[in-house]
């Protein structure tokens, strides 16, 4: 941020809001999103599985294929936006710490919509 002070999820909330009329630039952040996971599975272990369900939801949401309340989709793409910020609160240039807290925010956004992402991955497998 421009006052030298850490990204937080609350502003990745607010960003989120920008995001959802604007396809181009969902697609953008899920493609940035797959691409710094990929970089860095090997440390997000134990959030990697909900990153990927994120991200596969957002994708269905967008295609028109599945409906999400506004509320549970801004956390989810608020998620992914406070994941790729690099100056988020422990910033991702410190090895391995720098993603412990992106690995905190994903795990706090799914367990709280286990409800929405248990749905979703019901919806998954009927629609396969």
């Amino acid at each position: 941020m421009s006052n030298g002070s850490p990204f937080t999820f609350e502003q990745a909330e607010w960003e989120a809001r920008s995001y959802v009329g604007q396809k181009e630039k969902l697609h953008g952040l899920l493609d940035e999103t797959n691409g710094k996971a990929e970089e860095h599975d090997e440390f997000l272990v134990p959030a990697w599985e909900s990153l990927q369900i994120f991200v596969r939801l957002i994708r269905a949401w967008l295609e028109g294929k599945y409906f999400l309340p506004a509320a549970t989709l801004l956390m989810f793409i608020a998620a992914l936006i406070y994941f790729v910020n690099p100056f988020d609160l422990i910033p991702d240039s410190i090895p391995v710490l720098g993603l412990v807290d992106d690995a905190s925010v994903i795990t706090f956004v799914a367990r709280s919509n286990v409800g929405a992402i248990s749905k979703f991955r019901n919806w998954e497998i009927s629609a396969q």
